[in-house]
């Protein structure tokens, strides 16, 4: 009966060490990740005075972007639609944002008066 229970808690450790490396490594983890940081680089950028820009600081080759006024969207290049991850954000009035980029190495915010801009850097 103790070997049964030592088997079942080894069966019940490696399984669940092993779904967790599966969703870390998963590229689900990745886009909301990316998703989320750049809602959170819309809010900085809303909040600096004048213009500014900011470089996103991981390599986006294999991902597609996706502005609006009202969210950000991020799918693997060519993916489904229902695989896209959105986040959405909320601007002051009067502000604009918009922008879309396709197999970029890297991508850029642009804040120039009341208007964000997605774009891919040089």
């Amino acid at each position: 009966m103790m070997i049964f229970e030592i088997l079942v808690v080894a069966l019940t450790i490696y399984l669940t060490t092993s779904i967790a490396a599966a969703y870390t490594s998963s590229t689900l983890t990745t886009k909301i990740t990316m998703a989320e940081e750049m809602r959170m680089m819309m809010d900085t950028l809303v909040g600096v005075p004048g213009d500014a820009m900011a470089m996103y600081p991981h390599k986006v080759s294999a991902y597609s972007f996706i502005l609006t006024k009202g969210s950000i969207s991020v799918f693997g290049v060519g993916e489904a639609h229902n695989l896209w991850v959105a986040r959405e954000f909320i601007l002051p009035q009067g502000y604009t944002a918009e922008g879309s980029v396709e197999s970029v190495d890297a991508i850029c915010l642009e804040k120039r008066g009341i208007k964000i801009v997605l774009r891919g850097c040089i």
